[in-house]
């Protein structure tokens, strides 16, 4: 009698919890959907922290790019404007408001130039920007006619023509900075080579035959 009394027990007590979630449905599913909230807010507690954190290092990186190409056009413009006697250096201040005709004829000269930054040196309008692998510096006139453009370039990539004149002349020379010279409807390029002797530097031309030029830079 009491084994039978005990299930009978526990079937009813079954029966009652069985009752009460028919009774209260939304009990069970409260639980069940608070539950799965909660891990859906961590989750995205998660993703929102990821977030931040890759948004931060894109800026950092972005910050640093940006740094390092500003320290390559300092660097650019040094090796341009050296020699000129332009000690304050305007040449590298930064200008705004270039003539129309200036723009358009940078625009036409080089349609792919990326990184442009505008100048204004001795009353001509000045662009530095990379052109494929280089950078250059392209010199306009008010009235958009070109000068020049000039490019900074290796020892090993000036022509051998001239790197012999340079040496002929002076076997004690030291080779620096060299900046390679295009004029417009020019086919023979300029090379403008800056030496130092005996502690001074000096600026000589020469064509791309290794004949010394005059130019005024």
């Amino acid at each position: 009698m009491a084994v039978i009394f005990s299930l009978s027990s526990i079937a009813q007590g079954k029966g009652n919890e069985k009752g009460k979630n028919k009774q209260n449905p939304s009990v069970t599913q409260s639980e069940n959907k608070d539950k799965s909230q909660g891990h859906e807010s961590a989750d995205d507690q998660d993703d929102d922290k990821t977030g931040k954190g890759k948004s931060k290092d894109k800026f950092k990186n972005e910050k640093d790019k940006s740094k390092e190409e500003n320290d390559k056009l300092n660097e650019h413009d040094k090796k341009v404007w050296d020699g000129i006697g332009d000690n304050k250096g305007s040449c590298s201040k930064l200008s705004k408001n270039q003539p129309a005709k200036v723009r358009e004829s940078f625009q036409r000269d080089y349609p792919g130039a990326i990184n442009v930054r505008w100048t204004k040196c001795r009353g001509d309008w000045t662009a530095t920007f990379r052109n494929r692998l280089f950078m250059s510096t392209a010199v306009y006139h008010a009235n958009g006619d070109r000068r020049d453009t000039r490019t900074p370039i290796t020892r090993n990539e000036l022509p051998r023509n001239v790197f012999d004149s340079v040496f002929k002349r002076r076997p004690e020379n030291r080779l620096d900075d060299v900046i390679k010279i295009e004029i417009p409807n020019k086919v023979k390029e300029i090379f403008r080579v800056k030496n130092i002797v005996e502690g001074k530097a000096e600026y000589l031309y020469f064509n791309s035959e290794g004949v010394p030029v005059k130019y005024e830079y």
